[in-house]
């Protein structure tokens, strides 16, 4: 795209706008001028010469006509100026583009003409390198040959060797599979009577255990049919107890059997029968045979006790 084409018109657009913006600007002002003489403040007698400002006015339009005239003609002159100098500027184009062509011509045929003697150069080389071709493909199908039997004598030798190795391998495979099966059979064999070893480790540990808790169940009730009695020849019954009543209470004992402390747990709702059963117990104050249990035993059922205390028995 050529810029210089659309000066001329832009700068002729850009005069014209002016002149028009000048105008407006004069109509405008002039009028409001004449508004403002035409409502004054106060009201004045004066002799108006209307025939020289009609002249004046006619002379100010005929100078503003001719200095539009005088800026279109000098706008047409330059629009001219500039259509030539276009004009002339893409003559020497044109004219450096058919120089360019030609040149390109020339060097289009240079070219064509140096491909030529490349591809006949090129054929002539190409004619050589195939009969060389030829004739190396021939020495070398007979260096393959020649290469191809010695591999297949090599092979057969080592096919042989293999099969021999692999043989052997079998051989060696076979007997350590037999001793692996040997040594896995003594092995579940051991594992066999370390199971049943184990086993009867087993048993024996839970028929000894069954025996210990059993001799512990023994030992417990035999103590607390001790600690009941004891309470029950110490117990002396207040005249309300009756058949029925019942107090829980909470006995605290020292590995010596000497009572820490004794409460009530659940009351049977008569205070007195609560009372005199709290004083049976501290009335024994130590159950001396409990000084002979075994410490593990004593910790894990003597140590807090609960007993139901009742008219008719003493219970845990």
């Amino acid at each position: 795209m050529n810029f210089r084409s659309y000066l001329f018109p832009a700068l002729l657009a850009l005069i014209l706008h002016s002149v028009i913006l000048s105008a407006l600007f004069y109509s405008w002002f002039g009028y409001a001028e004449d508004e403002k003489h035409l409502v004054p403040r106060h009201v004045k007698a004066q002799i108006v010469d209307l025939k020289s400002q009609l002249k004046s006015q006619q002379q100010e339009k005929q100078a503003e006509a001719k200095r539009k005239e005088e800026a279109r003609k000098q706008a047409a002159r330059k629009e001219d100026a500039l259509k030539e100098k276009a004009r002339k500027e893409e003559a020497r184009k044109e004219e450096a583009r058919k120089q360019e062509a030609l040149k390109q011509a020339q060097a289009k045929k240079k070219a064509e003409e140096r491909k030529q003697a490349d591809a006949k150069r090129k054929a002539e080389a190409k004619k050589k390198a195939d009969i060389l071709k030829k004739e190396a493909l021939k020495q070398e199908a007979l260096k393959k040959e020649a290469a191809r039997k010695k591999a297949e004598a090599v092979k057969q030798e080592a096919l042989k060797k293999k099969q021999q190795e692999d043989a052997r391998r079998k051989a060696e495979a076979e007997k350590q599979a037999e001793r692996k099966r040997e040594a896995q059979r003594l092995e579940r064999e051991q594992q066999d009577q370390k199971r049943r070893e184990a086993e009867l480790a087993a048993a024996l540990a839970a028929e000894e255990s069954e025996m210990q808790a059993l001799a512990e169940q023994q030992a417990t009730a035999g103590y607390l049919e001790y600690i009941a009695s004891e309470i029950e020849n110490n117990w002396s019954r207040p005249p309300s107890a009756r058949n029925g009543m019942k107090v829980v209470l909470s006995l605290h004992l020292l590995p010596t059997g000497e009572v820490d402390n004794v409460y009530v747990v659940q009351s049977s709702g008569e205070s007195h029968f609560d009372d005199s059963a709290i004083r049976a117990v501290k009335r024994v104050g130590q159950f001396t045979e409990l000084q002979k249990m075994d410490p593990v035993l004593f910790d894990r059922n003597f140590r807090k006790l609960t007993l139901e205390y009742k008219p008719s028995d003493l219970r845990r």
